[in-house]
């Protein structure tokens, strides 16, 4: 008869053993899930980087001009090449190079250029954003700003002067042009 409360001790200890492993196990379940959503926007944050830095370097090498164009109704990112100078329309005839997708994992929240013009000042009028590489570079550098899942902001900042592109993590701030007369050469 002394083992019966032997034995119910096992279980219980038995069943504390399960009870932790089992929460171990969720928590790990989570931080694995969170690890991978940040992975999964990071590689898609950097697929758009590369896009902006095939655009200079494509124009950097030809005489072609390219543009990066961020749809904020589509939803999309765009790469073209132009031939027209009207840069305030492309034509659908325009040689689309490639084509990617903003969604819940993958958002894409404002663009501020270097001469400060703001996505976010035009409001409802705000449909879309345009990165113009040449074979002198960009036409106006900037930074587009994206957010994850979470709402967390990631910057990719577009140097006018043809640094490569970099993603940097939360709402960055960039190099602005300066006046002439602040420029000492």
């Amino acid at each position: 008869m002394q083992r019966k409360p032997h034995n119910a001790m096992v279980l219980i200890e038995l069943l504390v053993v399960v009870g932790i492993l089992g929460l171990m196990a969720a928590m790990a379940v989570i931080s694995f899930g969170a690890m991978w959503g940040n992975n999964r926007f990071k590689g898609r944050a950097e697929t758009l980087v590369n896009t902006f830095q095939m655009a200079y370097e494509a124009a950097a090498q030809s005489d072609r001009r390219y543009a990066v164009v961020l749809d904020h109704l589509d939803n999309t990112y765009t790469l073209r090449q132009f031939e027209s100078l009207d840069l305030q329309t492309l034509s659908d005839e325009e040689a689309i190079i490639s084509v990617g997708r903003f969604d819940e994992d993958f958002q894409f929240d404002y663009v501020l250029y270097d001469d400060l013009e703001d996505t976010r000042d035009r409001g409802e009028a705000f449909t879309e954003a345009r990165f113009y590489a040449g074979r002198a570079g960009w036409q106006f550098g900037g930074k587009v700003v994206l957010r994850d899942r979470q709402g967390r902001p990631w910057t990719i900042i577009i140097h006018r002067l043809g640094r490569p592109v970099e993603l940097v993590e939360g709402d960055a701030g960039m190099l602005l042009p300066q006046p002439a007369d602040r420029v000492p050469f």
